[in-house]
């Protein structure tokens, strides 16, 4: 083994790094892991599994957070986290989005850290396969392999920079700041104002459903339960939109949006389980 190779795994060592992931269809866990590989001082946690504290309080003094983009900006339930979580005795804090995105998404993550006197010291994104059906196509074969491949490769930059401990942040370009705060900004009101366009009540179980209770088991809100043999969705809990039910049930019969995703496929993370989503409770 070569000195260098010999001093960064000695570097690895004397890191104390916690990773909290949130995911729905296995993108930022696979990514997660992915970081772990090159990492394996991570300890890998739930965003999920936490909502129920009123604080959260990291055991090391490295933490990063890691979560897709919905309606723009992060998810309702990595505002949640962050408003619960107590960085006092953490002295390297960053942030990885699983999708690219306008660096107003980490404006929104220190604007929530700033009641904390705090500010990310590390913005990183990368680039996973898209699963909104309703909106977007499923990607092809061919486009998840080369999203795999680049993510592979971002990943060995950001490494580096947790290792080092370096502060770097997301920029973004003239035409996308001026998107992100004009056409993007309203479009993220209206998603969180009408709660995604109704998404909630419009979802069911066509007559492809044989009552096998995958959705009940991923869902990481709750609010799915089999009654009868299909499922239901309760109107008392709210969804958290993470797409876990139609993207993991066998037989793809969860749809939303009248017959919107009838015909447009599924898109999950092929090495991440039914079982991978559902421990995130």
């Amino acid at each position: 083994m070569n000195l260098k190779r010999l001093e960064y795994l000695e570097q690895c060592l004397k890191m104390n790094i916690e990773l909290y992931f949130f995911s729905g269809t296995g993108n930022s866990i696979h990514a997660a892991r992915e970081l772990q590989k090159r990492i394996p001082e991570i300890t890998l946690k739930s965003i999920i599994s936490f909502l129920e504290d009123e604080e959260i309080k990291p055991a090391a003094d490295n933490v990063g957070i890691i979560f897709p983009i919905h309606a723009h900006t992060i998810p309702l339930v990595v505002e949640e986290f962050l408003k619960r979580l107590n960085l006092d005795n953490v002295t390297y804090f960053f942030a990885l989005s699983n999708r690219y995105c306008a660096d107003k998404v980490f404006k929104k993550i220190n604007k929530i850290l700033k009641k904390k006197n705090r500010t990310l010291d590390a913005s990183f994104e990368v680039m996973t396969p898209v699963n909104y059906i309703p909106v977007f196509t499923v990607p092809t074969k061919e486009e998840i392999e080369k999203l795999e491949t680049e993510m592979q490769s971002r990943l060995n930059d950001i490494q580096k920079s947790i290792i080092n401990k370096q502060k770097y942040h997301v920029k973004t370009g003239l035409l996308i700041f001026i998107l992100a705060n004009s056409l993007l900004r309203l479009s993220t009101f209206l998603f969180h104002n009408t709660k995604f366009f109704g998404l909630q009540k419009s979802f069911y179980a066509d007559e492809n459903c044989i009552g096998c209770g995958t959705c009940e088991r991923v869902c990481l809100s709750g609010t799915i339960k089999i009654v009868d043999k299909k499922p239901v969705w309760d109107s008392d809990i709210e969804c958290i939109y993470c797409f876990a039910c139609i993207s993991y049930c066998p037989k793809e019969a969860i749809q939303a949006k009248g017959k919107r995703t009838s015909k447009k496929g599924r898109y999950h993370h092929p090495l991440i389980s039914v079982e991978d989503i559902a421990q995130q409770k």
